[in-house]
């Protein structure tokens, strides 16, 4: 039976050879390997043999090696670091590594002698100061070329790779159309393991809110435009001015808007800070991110500090549940005492709660799976607790009804609830995404008003006129911090990092 290949246990190195002499014999194709990996790391490198191809030659005659044009002598190893035995000539090799180990001199055979010498060369990749060694300790010469080409690739994408945002939102999508395209929780999963195995993706995360959907990534020039994430995230379904694709400088300054609420439905609210927080926990629990992207969200969390403390004087700051409360104020539904009908019991839906009752209004609150904790708020708070299920038995009392819940479909619709409205009128208003309330309700007439996030963003532009400064104080503190940009990017690409910067 024919032997398989032997195997031989080693112990990675990278050996400091720099100005040291390196002696090769031989002056073939595997010879020509070695000399140009030697010059590579800056060896004094000896050529030892009767003849050598082309390329050994023009090294030679550009002095770049010591050319001696004859056999093997064994005073050839003296004073050497290293020992190559790179002839055609099994027995020649045999001796030189006999002589080499004589004289305590490190020896490689490039044939069948090789389990008896002192080091083996496994497939390496160098690129600028990046070096990648493969070995698969004598079993597979093919396997290590194989591992060593696909990490060719992985690493010239690296070096050509920068910050991409693909995404839609509220400014380019009604909530109607924008439905479709938001990415609940297994949703979100599937599009993320197919998107991870996507070459030229290095790190990304999903931010899926209430007005927007979007990729952030880390991805070669070729992936980020070849458009393979816009078909995962379905976007080559819609026009090309209902989605936005940013890359470098414009993809981190995007993402400082967003952590700074600028994006935002209410210009300057503050949950997407946590939002963007979920993001990055979620895309490093499910191995979708690393390093770079939680450095890269942190920064991003960095300057949005200093865009909010810019422009919070500019700015009157609101949550979006203190945004529908002022809408229900303006809309007139606060005189006397009124019933509201509070839907969810989340962040939203406990503000809600809260405000009503700071209003003096009686307080329906529904919950779909969690049940509220009344209690945490003021005493003597009239807050009624009800179950989703039996939402059509406050309906009929309510003069308001806002909703927040995270659900694939409306938890109010025209066929379920309509004849359960309260008969004298009632306001409408769905913060929810997708939508919590059936926009047929507009239609309705006898009272009902209808108001969703787009309505509410709507109103708050109408309402502020101090936009164009906001836009002007981001950018220049945006343009102040840039340097942080070039950081990420030179750390991503293996450039060097100048000193300075923001």
């Amino acid at each position: 039976m024919k032997e398989g290949r032997p195997v031989r246990k080693t112990f990675p190195v990278n050996a400091l050879i720099e100005g040291r002499r390196v002696l090769v014999v031989g002056g073939g194709r595997v010879g020509q390997r070695k000399v140009e990996l030697l010059l590579e790391a800056g060896a004094d490198v000896t050529l030892v043999c009767p003849d050598c191809v082309p390329e050994l030659s023009e090294l030679a005659g550009a002095a770049r090696v010591t050319y001696l044009r004859r056999r093997f002598e064994e005073s050839d190893v003296s004073g050497c670091a290293l020992v190559f035995a790179c002839t055609d000539d099994k027995r020649v090799n045999r001796r030189i590594l006999e002589v080499a180990q004589d004289l305590r001199v490190p020896c490689c055979c490039a044939d069948g002698n090789w389990p008896d010498g002192d080091f083996v060369t496994p497939a390496i990749i160098r690129s600028g100061d990046v070096l990648i060694a493969v070995s698969t300790s004598g079993k597979s010469c093919r396997q290590s070329r194989l591992i060593k080409d696909n990490l060719r690739k992985h690493l010239d994408s690296i070096q050509g790779s920068d910050l991409l945002v693909l995404g839609t939102n509220h400014d380019l999508l009604r909530a109607e159309a924008r439905a479709p395209y938001h990415l609940l929780q297994r949703e979100r999963e599937a599009v993320g393991e197919m998107i991870r195995q996507v070459w030229g993706v290095h790190e990304f995360l999903i931010l899926n809110t209430c007005n927007r959907i979007e990729v952030v990534a880390a991805v070669s020039k070729e992936t980020g435009t070849s458009g393979i994430l816009r078909r995962l995230l379905r976007f080559d379904q819609l026009p090309p001015d209902a989605y936005y694709l940013k890359r470098g400088y414009e993809a981190f300054a995007h993402l400082c808007r967003v952590t700074a609420g600028l994006d935002s439905q209410t210009p300057g609210e503050f949950h997407v800070v946590a939002q963007v927080k979920e993001a990055v926990d979620e895309a490093s629990a499910r191995g979708w991110a690393g390093s770079i992207i939680r450095e890269l969200c942190d920064a991003a969390l960095h300057v949005s500090k200093d865009i909010r403390r810019e422009v919070e004087p500019l700015l009157d700051v609101a949550e979006i549940e203190d945004v529908a409360l002022r809408y229900l104020d303006q809309e007139g539904c606060g005189a006397g005492v009124r019933t509201a009908l509070v839907i969810g019991t989340g962040v939203v839906g406990k503000g809600l709660v809260a405000g009503f009752v700071a209003r003096g209004w009686r307080c329906l609150w529904a919950y779909h799976r969690k049940l509220p904790a009344v209690a945490e708020l003021a005493p003597g708070a009239r807050v009624e607790v009800l179950p989703l299920e039996g939402l059509a038995g406050g309906l009929a009392c309510a003069d308001v009804v806002v909703s927040a819940v995270d659900v694939q479909a409306p938890v109010m619709t025209c066929e379920a609830h309509g004849a359960a409205l309260n008969p004298r009128g009632v306001v409408l208003v769905d913060l929810g995404m997708p939508r919590n309330i059936d926009p047929g309700f507009a239609k309705v007439g006898g009272g009902v008003r209808v108001t969703d996030l787009d309505g509410l963003k709507q109103w708050v532009r109408e309402s502020d006129g101090t936009c164009g400064r906001v836009r002007e104080v981001c950018e220049r503190v945006l343009d102040e911090h840039r340097g942080i940009y070039e950081r990420i990017r030179h750390s991503i690409q293996g450039e060097p990092v100048e000193a300075g910067g923001g």
